[in-house]
């Protein structure tokens, strides 16, 4: 829904929160690409993560560091910030086995 209103910062909150659903249900690599995504997201923003989410970040954090060795969470962060914002929704609602919907006029569904 934040995607679809343009709202940055309640998809940056919403994919955090997203990363760590992920990483607690053992899917560390798409939780830390997730996760990375929403953090490049805060950087191109300007904005800040509140602290209550900064602490959910951290636990996520630990979370995916439990599953993973740091070179594979090194690569899963750097693909996570090469993701548009659009592959990060979709990645994010896809590892949570929604199915996701594209963008777009020629993707939306009769009402």
């Amino acid at each position: 829904m934040w995607r679809d209103l343009g709202d940055r910062l309640g998809v940056m909150v919403d994919l955090s929160r997203i990363a760590g659903v992920l990483a607690v249900a053992g899917r560390a690599e798409a939780a830390a690409r997730v996760l990375s995504r929403a953090d490049a997201l805060r950087e191109e923003t300007g904005a800040a993560f509140e602290p209550w989410n900064v602490r959910m970040n951290e636990e996520t954090l630990a979370a995916i560091r439990a599953q993973f060795d740091e070179g594979a969470i090194s690569e899963a962060w750097e693909q996570g910030r090469e993701l548009t914002l659009d592959q990060a929704v979709m990645l994010a609602l896809e590892s949570l086995g929604v199915k996701a919907r594209s963008r777009g006029p020629a993707s939306r569904e009769p009402s």
